[in-house]
C-alpha cells in the first residue's frame, strides 16, 4: 500500500513542477506588464548562459549585467540539482 502512495505521490512531482514553472511565468509576465505600465523608464540589463556540450558560454549586457549572470548560474547550479534529485527518485522507484 505506501508503494502505490509513493508511486502516486511521484508521479505527481513532474506536473507539480509544471504548473509552478507556469505560474511564475505568468507572474513574471504580470510583473512586466505592470512595470511598464506605471512608467518603465529605467536601464535594463540581462544575463544568460548557454551550455553547448560540456562548456558554458556566459552573456551579459547593462549596468548590472554581473548580478544578472551570477543569478542566471545560480539558477543554472539550481536546475541541475532538481534534475539529478529527480533522477535519483525515479532510479529508486
Amino acid at each position: 500500500m505506501a508503494e502505490t502512495e509513493a508511486h502516486e505521490a511521484m508521479s505527481n512531482t513532474p506536473m507539480k513542477l509544471f504548473l509552478i514553472g507556469c505560474f511564475l511565468m505568468f507572474t513574471g509576465v504580470i510583473a512586466l506588464i505592470v512595470s511598464a505600465l506605471l512608467g518603465g523608464n529605467g536601464t535594463v540589463s540581462g544575463g544568460a548562459i548557454i551550455f553547448v556540450g560540456p562548456v558554458p558560454i556566459v552573456l551579459g549586457a547593462g549596468p548590472h549585467a554581473f548580478l544578472a549572470v551570477v543569478v542566471a548560474a545560480a539558477l543554472t547550479v539550481i536546475g541541475f540539482a532538481v534534475f539529478l534529485w529527480m533522477r535519483r527518485q525515479v532510479s529508486k522507484g
